[in-house]
């Protein structure tokens, strides 16, 4: 087995000497002033950090307890270890490293692999794209989402949603594993379950996948969210045909009171009633769901749903066990869940094999693939 703690270690050491100025995603973060030039000599500076870790770092225990403890890392080492060992492919690994030196250093510091000329061109020529006057105002929210027309781009689906969401979900393909012989997705006659629908974008994504002879199941529950999703549908009626809309939230067991606060895809979602909650429902489990629809396949589960996957997962053993559907988990939300739900999955004994993929320039939207 290699030493993850080793080559975390010489990778923090060589990212220390960079300072990038390039790397900030002010798209999905907005700040009122580019970086400032205080900031970038401060940068500079930093680059002093490469000798200093070479000496700090020949001390396991100052490492482990004083540095990894300030980044609140200290306690999830050991585990991180057997999770890079999990790893099928070098491909993997080293994004695995790679994720956790940017969630230890930063932007000044570290590129994630998206972070290139070709992302930000790619985001650009879909806001070109957007339909200038219609759009859908969010619930609780001061955005909107612009309708975009893809099919210039041989992409034939109309939607509402931001210009980088869209770029993510169907040219990145967020839920496409890449690797060097082999792709992980869904395929046409799947039957795939996006959990965690939101507005729309993965069920397109995933019925233009799957076709005709396939089914999408989309998991969404929040009405705000529900109401974009059902326009999204709506304008791409070929592909509707092939999805589904379960208004329920996945967890581990089926029946339990849900109660929210409609805010969008920044919904609150509580077990108990709350003041100023807008609603109430029930949850469902996989395998329950499974058994209702008398289904006899299910080959694909993708799952965003703000860190419910491991309860998600836990609803779905039967299923996973009967089928071995193909796995796209986002595992970004907690960090217990890089090394938690990999283990979940491991200790079902299925033999599954493990992929890491990541589809943005900062930490959100790493996923976990299992096949």
């Amino acid at each position: 087995m290699e030493d993850f703690i080793n080559i975390l270690k010489t990778s923090l050491i060589n990212e220390a000497k960079n300072c990038y100025k390039d790397n900030y995603d002010y798209y999905t973060h907005p700040v009122k002033k580019p970086l400032s030039k205080k900031l970038i000599n401060i940068g500079k500076r930093l680059v002093y950090q490469k000798t200093i870790f070479k000496i700090l770092f020949q001390s396991d225990f100052i490492f482990r307890s004083i540095f990894l403890k300030t980044y609140r890392l200290d306690k999830h080492i050991d585990a991180f270890d057997k999770f890079y060992n999990l790893l099928a492919d070098d491909q993997s690994k080293k994004l695995f490293v790679n994720i956790i030196c940017f969630r230890i250093l930063g932007y000044i510091k570290v590129k994630l692999p998206l972070s290139t000329p070709e992302y930000w061109n790619g985001i650009k020529k879909i806001e070109s794209l957007a339909i200038v006057g219609d759009f859908v105002e969010l619930p609780s929210n001061p955005w909107k989402l612009d309708k975009h027309d893809l099919r210039s781009l041989e992409m034939p689906i109309q939607i509402y949603l931001n210009s980088k969401g869209i770029y993510t979900t169907f040219f990145v393909e967020q839920y496409k594993y890449f690797g060097d012989k082999f792709t992980i997705e869904a395929k046409e006659g799947d039957i795939a379950f996006d959990l965690g629908g939101c507005y729309g974008d993965t069920a397109l994504y995933f019925a233009k996948k799957v076709g005709i002879k396939g089914k999408v199941f989309a998991f969404e529950f929040i009405p705000g969210n529900i109401s974009v999703l059902n326009k999204n549908l709506e304008n791409n009626k070929e592909l509707r045909e092939c999805v589904e809309v379960i208004d329920k939230p996945v967890w581990s067991e089926s029946g339990l009171d849900v109660f929210y606060k409609d805010k969008g895809a920044s919904s609150s979602v509580e077990f108990h009633d709350f003041e100023g909650r807008t609603g109430k429902t029930l949850t469902i489990s996989i395998d329950d769901f499974v058994e209702q629809k008398k289904l006899n396949k299910v080959n694909f589960i993708k799952t965003d749903i703000e860190g419910a996957e491991p309860y998600a997962i836990k609803g779905a053993e039967k299923t996973l066990k009967r089928f071995r559907p193909k796995l796209a988990i986002s595992i970004y939300h907690n960090m217990n869940d890089f090394t938690g739900i990999v283990k979940q999955i491991d200790d079902l004994g299925l033999g599954y094999k493990f992929y890491l993929g990541h589809s943005t320039i900062y930490t959100s939207e790493t996923v976990l693939f299992c096949v």
